[in-house]
């Protein structure tokens, strides 16, 4: 399975989020899960339930999961929201992707 989620660069109150907080997640993403990719930056727009509208630039984060794995990712990206700040967080779950081994 692949999950994405997108990784912004500034938190909801407009200050920027630091090139080593996004490397310490990334780290943290491939200690767990083995690896990752990152692809971006990205413009984007979304709109809370209070009908505030927030647009924002972010990363596209990919990563390959087994499926029994899923929930164990989506804890992590909201955790990863909370300590960007964020008040909500992206999260999607495709069929496929493989990391195969050519040793």
């Amino acid at each position: 399975m692949l999950v994405i989620t997108r990784i912004p660069t500034h938190r909801n109150d407009g200050s920027r989020n630091g090139r080593r907080e996004r490397r310490t997640i990334l780290t943290r993403v491939r200690d767990m899960f083995g690896g990752y990719t990152l692809e971006g930056p990205f413009p984007g727009a979304w709109v809370a339930a209070d009908d505030r509208a927030y647009e924002e630039t972010s990363y596209r984060l990919e990563v390959v999961v087994p499926p029994e794995r899923i929930s164990e990712a989506r804890d992590l990206f909201m955790r990863i929201g909370k300590q960007l700040g964020q008040r909500a967080i992206y999260f999607e779950v495709r069929e496929g992707g493989e990391i195969i081994d050519l040793d």
